[in-house]
């Protein structure tokens, strides 16, 4: 006669299995960060180390979520000398990527986020950047919501239904979401950033 033999699965993506008073645990497989974020990964030989010098200078003043110790290592050396602390910065970007994804509100999320992610604005041709452009009209673009060439996400569109004087509540989106992970060029919020948070032609 067979048992049944009792499975308990945890919130956690964890099973015990049990039988014959034994009990055998079995994780399912969890993905990642650089199995999730791939176009946002930041490449760590020295192909992109002018972007990761930018991080680096991010680091020196910011704060870190998880408690990564190289990033610590990296920031403290960043205070004493420039580019001192690059070498510890790629060892815990490394160590970041081949960390499992839980959430995006996760600790270590947020410090890959912060320093070793390639970002929408990043991703934004260089001096495309309208946020950096005193010149630009943000009343102007924030008009052009009228008739979007993209198809725009639920926040925009509520922007788009605001009536506004000076652009400001367009400007302060394109502000907070070019810090967001860039997700591919085909991702909704990055189209949305090419068409709206950079510079006119």
């Amino acid at each position: 006669m067979s048992k049944l033999i009792p499975i308990v699965a945890g919130v956690t993506g964890t099973a015990i299995i049990g039988a014959g008073g034994g009990y055998l645990l079995s994780t399912q497989n969890t993905k990642t960060i650089k199995d999730s974020f791939k176009p946002a990964l930041i490449k760590l030989d020295n192909s992109e180390e002018e972007l990761l010098k930018i991080k680096l200078t991010k680091l020196k003043t910011g704060t870190i979520f998880s408690g990564n110790k190289k990033l610590k290592e990296a920031q403290d050396k960043e205070k004493t000398t420039t580019n001192s602390g690059l070498a510890d910065l790629k060892k815990a970007c490394q160590e970041i990527y081949d960390s499992g994804f839980t959430n995006k509100n996760s600790d270590t999320f947020k410090d890959f986020q912060a320093y070793c992610a390639k970002t929408n604005k990043d991703k934004v041709a260089k001096g495309k950047w309208a946020i950096d452009d005193s010149t630009a009209q943000w009343k102007t673009k924030h008009e052009k919501l009228k008739n979007p060439k993209s198809s725009l996400i639920a926040e925009l569109n509520q922007i788009a239904n605001t009536k506004s004087t000076n652009g400001e509540e367009l400007k302060t989106w394109c502000k907070n979401n070019g810090e967001l992970v860039f997700e591919g060029d085909e991702d909704k919020t990055f189209k949305n950033i090419e068409e709206f948070c950079t510079k006119d032609s």
